[in-house]
């Protein structure tokens, strides 16, 4: 009987051993996934901050050619020559 309530004890603490690591390894991949995605997002904020002011830039751009283009700014400028 000594031999068996070995075994029994033996397996109970590898059993909580395994329970232990297990939740340690889950918790510790969560923290992982958690600061991924905040690093992610952070990322995804900066990139889209980034494209709007390339948009605006981009407008601006636009406005000075056709600025440039319209007949009535031509005009205008031939005669501010003369």
């Amino acid at each position: 009987m000594g031999v068996k309530n070995w075994e029994k004890q033996g397996n109970m603490i590898f059993r909580f051993f395994f329970v232990v690591l297990w939740c340690t390894a889950v918790l510790i991949f969560t923290v992982y996934l958690r600061s991924a995605d905040n690093r992610i997002f952070y990322r995804y904020c900066t990139i889209t901050a980034e494209q709007n002011r390339l948009k605006q830039e981009l407008c601006n751009k636009q406005l000075q050619v056709e600025n440039l283009i319209n007949p009535a700014a031509l005009s205008h400028r031939i005669n501010t020559k003369n």
